[in-house]
């Protein structure tokens, strides 16, 4: 039997970005809040590359020894390149376990209660909705954590949003592996990204500095578009790729990292009474550059504002924590699909039609670069590109964004 309940105001399951701003904004609010984690550390296990912008990480505070700005881009298909210089609010490379722990502790100081090492087991609901949830903390005994609202945040395992959604899993996901290299013989200010079916078929490779002559490097497929690809020997090629002139053969794995991001919308209503699912839990992730830190940040804080709203209101219901989403899909929803529709059509890609791709971005400014690298897209970015290069407005996908702008 359960030891006795523990009663709170919101239980948010999984300390990673979106869970974690999620819990900050509820506990500043005054309400009782408690974090699970099933991880025994804040921060590992880490299965995401890093890659975000200075712009968002400056809205949401995060102290700029945190990330680290690179100066240009370079973007290889087979038998092309493309380069771009970052800007002052462009690209960046987190501290991934650094930004976790802290933000950790600014939601501690809002008054956050963390449990690590403790893993979720199951939904309690009353009369229909979910009233908390049942845990297994480290010394292995059942806790009831009760609580009016439960925030999912678990990432792609979506441990509630399954259990009571009727979720039953993504079937469509990037798939990447990473290593973590000490390599002091890369720019610290180069960020690459590679496309092509010897490469990356499906997907692409990336090498992504850090600081302190810290390197990511990675390769993503999305499957099962690519799920026949030997990942270990995809990102062995891209470490001796010739172009990159031996500046990684000296270079020293320090950790592996490996990890799934959704690439698929989320089939079924996000929320329920007294839960809502957030982030790479309920599909909130670029298709186009698998990207989902700085989204699952803005869901989170989403997620809290409605969550002390709903409870303010008395009325912790799938109509009101649903605002939520509602609001997502007013700032972020056509950008979802269209990168969606733009990765679906990439991943059949040929090496040829790659080479013509990076060819047109090339022709793009750095500004225009960043801006559709970042999933940023409206009809007057889609304009500018025209204006710019007027052979672009016969192109099946730029009409096609278009007409999903509209």
């Amino acid at each position: 039997m359960p030891d006795r309940p523990l009663e709170y105001d919101v239980v948010v399951l999984g300390a990673g970005p979106g869970g974690l701003i999620a819990a900050d904004t509820c506990a500043r609010a005054g309400l009782r809040t408690v974090v699970v984690e099933k991880k025994k550390e804040i921060g590992s296990r880490i299965r995401t590359s890093g890659a975000t912008y200075i712009r968002a990480m400056r809205e949401f505070g995060v102290p700029e020894s945190l990330y680290h700005r690179v100066d240009e881009v370079r973007f290889l298909s087979p038998g092309n390149e493309a380069r771009f210089g970052n800007l002052d609010d462009g690209i960046a490379v987190l501290d991934v376990r650094g930004l976790l722990q802290h933000l950790a502790v600014r939601a501690a100081d809002g008054g956050a209660e963390l449990r690590p090492g403790t893993r979720a087991l199951d939904a309690l609901r009353e009369g229909g909705s979910v009233s908390g949830i049942i845990c297994r903390p480290p010394d292995g005994r059942k806790v009831e954590l009760r609580a009016p609202v439960t925030i999912d945040a678990t990432g792609i395992a979506g441990v509630l949003a399954r259990r009571v959604l009727g979720h039953d899993g993504f079937t469509r996901c990037g798939s990447g592996l990473e290593y973590d290299l000490h390599a002091p013989g890369w720019p610290p200010g180069e960020f690459v990204l590679i496309v092509g079916g010897a490469d990356a078929p499906t997907g692409y490779g990336w090498i992504f500095p850090w600081g302190d002559r810290r390197v990511r490097a990675g390769v993503g497929v999305t499957i099962p578009d690519g799920r026949d690809a030997d990942l270990s020997v995809l990102l062995d090629r891209l470490l001796h790729d010739p172009r990159f002139d031996g500046r990684l053969d000296s270079a020293a794995p320090l950790e592996v990292h490996k990890g799934l991001i959704p690439a698929e919308p989320f089939p079924v209503a996000p929320c329920a009474d007294g839960l809502l699912a957030i982030g790479d839990a309920a599909g909130q992730a670029s298709a186009l550059a698998g990207e989902g830190i700085r989204y699952a940040m803005k869901m989170g804080r989403l997620a809290g504002e409605a969550t002390v709203a709903a409870l303010a209101s008395g009325d912790p219901s799938a109509a009101m924590l649903g605002r939520a989403h509602e609001e997502w899909e007013t700032q972020e929803g056509r950008n979802m699909r269209v990168a969606m529709e733009f990765n679906r059509r990439m991943v059949g890609f040929s090496d040829t039609r790659w080479d013509e791709a990076i060819g047109l971005l090339g022709r793009m400014s750095d500004k225009q670069f960043l801006q559709f690298l970042r999933t940023d897209f409206t009809a007057g970015f889609f304009a500018g590109l025209i204006a710019r290069n007027p052979g672009l407005a016969g192109r099946s996908l730029i009409r096609l964004a278009l007409k999903m702008l509209k």
